[in-house]
């Protein structure tokens, strides 16, 4: 009876054995029914899951713009929902879909997408505006204070910076928004602001042709090298890069600059006299301030405001009685570069040819003010027309301001007063009769 007991127990044993075997195999093979744990995961080497990027974009008509297949299985095929906004190449070569928009008048919504091999689909959304920045790019025109080529600016010269901001017909948009931003160069961005004459970034409204200006100002002793200048469509978002040569010129005459820059001729009040305390104001540009100053006839003029401290800054030249013809005026800046008298803007005080006895009639100022009420409507020169008294007019601005020309020579004449500050400007005019008459013009910008 003890053996038959033994012998089952022996058995269950073998069996349990059995089925950890069993147990075993079953979990080396991924699981009891010989399936794997994930039939979804790939395996090693197998792709990725297909991709389009980036999956959303804004694009500006004219202006290539890329997007890239990522994953899935080579080769690709690519369609558009809108191919005559935004066609597409079906073929893809290689994994970079090349997209160029057509012009639009609003901006359009289209749909791009990609198959690979194994029908696997990915999608990105395009967002087409109009482009309105692309009319001629940024042009780039020198002031003629470096005569170093038609689109070359030289150190311590200045320019202007242009774009048109057009509509998909070609017409240009006024009252837009532009943003001019220095990218790389050693130059800054000339400002109306006479307590910041100078910045990296400058926002310009455009005129009636759809054009937008900025004065461009390249630092004193510049290396040669070339410049970038960046114009952004605030209200698109829309921005072109453009750049320009910078050259150094270390000829004191190709660098600095007077403005008025040729022959200024004031009359005395009568045939036996020259005139005496009329003003001319001289504005210097480029070099290096301090700028030195003198006079080579000895009490011709009375000299104010000299040395100038600033780039832009103003001497003043009084007449005193004597009479003279043509005398330049000696410019040197802080390094020694000085303007040559070929160069130099003169100065000519001549008797006159009336019989004297004062002025017919008291001065007239036409209009007498400009008030704006906007500052983005506030212009870049107001002009004025003088008449009556006895001419020369001499000018003078507070704050003190570029005027075009400094002095007035005949009645009636046209005075251009350039880039009023915010606040008031007060114009001060006077005759060249005796005793002198004088009269005043206001201009207001908020």
């Amino acid at each position: 009876m003890t053996d038959h007991r033994v012998f089952p127990a022996c058995l269950r044993t073998l069996a349990g054995f059995a089925a950890l075997a069993a147990v075993l195999a079953l979990s080396a093979c991924g699981g009891g029914s010989g399936a794997p744990n994930n039939p979804y995961a790939p395996g090693p080497g197998a792709p990725g899951p297909l991709t389009l990027l980036p999956d959303s974009a804004t694009v500006y008509s004219g202006i290539p713009t890329t997007l890239t297949v990522d994953g899935g299985s080579p080769p690709y095929l690519a369609f558009t929902s809108d191919s005559a906004v935004l066609p597409v190449t079906q073929a893809v070569p290689g994994n970079s879909i090349l997209l160029l928009a057509s012009n639009v008048g609003t901006d359009t919504t289209v749909t791009i997408s990609v198959q690979d091999s194994a029908a696997h689909k990915a999608q990105s959304t395009i967002t087409v505006k109009a482009a309105p920045l692309l009319a001629n790019g940024i042009t780039i025109t020198p002031n003629g204070d470096c005569a170093v080529g038609a689109t070359t600016l030289c150190s311590g010269g200045t320019g202007i910076a242009t774009v048109v901001v057009t509509n998909p017909g070609g017409g240009g948009i006024p009252g837009r928004q532009v943003r001019f931003d220095v990218v790389a160069g050693a130059y800054q961005l000339q400002t109306a602001n006479p307590a910041v004459p100078l910045a990296a970034t400058l926002n310009v409204i455009t005129d009636a042709n759809g054009q937008a200006a900025a004065g461009i100002a390249v630092n004193v002793n510049a290396p040669t090298q070339i410049a970038q200048i960046r114009a952004t469509d605030v209200t698109s978002g829309n921005q072109i890069t453009g750049q320009f040569l910078i050259q150094q010129v270390t000829n004191g005459g190709e660098v600095l600059s007077v403005i008025p820059s040729d022959e200024t001729t004031i009359t005395g009040p009568d045939a036996n006299s020259c005139s005496t305390g009329v003003a001319v104001v001289y504005h210097i540009y480029g070099g290096s301030p301090p700028y030195q100053v003198s006079a080579p006839f000895a009490g011709a003029v009375s000299l104010s405001g000299a040395p100038v401290v600033t780039n832009g800054g103003s001497f003043t030249a009084t007449t005193t009685g004597a009479c003279f013809d043509k005398m330049p005026f000696a410019i040197t800046d802080a390094t020694g570069r000085t303007i040559p008298s070929s160069s130099s803007p003169t100065l000519t005080n001549a008797k006159g040819t009336g019989a004297g006895g004062g002025s017919a009639s008291p001065i007239t100022v036409s209009p007498p003010s400009y008030t704006v009420k906007s500052p983005a409507t506030c212009a870049s020169s107001y002009d004025f027309l003088i008449a009556g008294g006895t001419a020369p007019f001499s000018v003078a601005t507070l704050p003190a301001l570029v005027v075009n020309p400094s002095v007035v020579v005949a009645s009636p004449g046209n005075l251009k007063v350039l880039n009023p500050p915010s606040g008031v400007t007060k114009i001060s005019i006077g005759d060249a009769s005796t005793p002198q008459l004088t009269a005043t013009a206001t201009i207001t910008c908020p």
